[in-house]
């Protein structure tokens, strides 16, 4: 079994509901990442992604006039730490609508957040593992 905490990434950009997107779009440029967690009381409450950023101003709109609780993704979308990583549907992360889990622990903390790419490439891995042993 591979735990969701052990493939995750753990090293979360956060911010708060009250922060602006020129603010969470710099968090994102200096962390190189692709997505903030939006935290309440310690708890991830949304997701800001570079995506919703860009299609903002696709759309013509102002984002130096919108905080991160405007835009955000919610209810985010979250898996249990000790989950196991490969049994992970595809039909999780599209729920999601962001190709990212939000990472919790019994408590509902953030722990980390898990991207649809990780899983993939842990399936492709175990499988090839095993067709490999498979063939002795």
């Amino acid at each position: 079994m591979v735990r969701v905490k052990d493939v995750a990434r753990r090293n979360v950009v956060t911010c708060r509901p009250d922060e602006s997107i020129p603010m969470v779009s710099k968090m994102m440029l200096d962390n190189w990442v692709g997505s903030v967690v939006v935290l309440e009381n310690e708890k991830p409450v949304g997701i800001v992604t570079d995506g919703i950023i860009f299609k903002l101003i696709a759309e013509g709109k102002n984002p130096t006039m919108l905080l991160a609780r405007d835009v955000m993704v919610k209810p985010v979308n979250t898996v249990h730490e000790n989950k196991n990583a490969l049994d992970i549907s595809d039909d999780e992360f599209l729920k999601s609508k962001v190709n990212r889990l939000v990472v919790v622990n019994d408590e509902g903390k953030l722990v980390g957040v898990l991207s649809s790419k990780t899983v993939d490439r842990l399936t492709k891995y175990s499988i090839a593992k095993r067709i490999i042993e498979d063939r002795g």
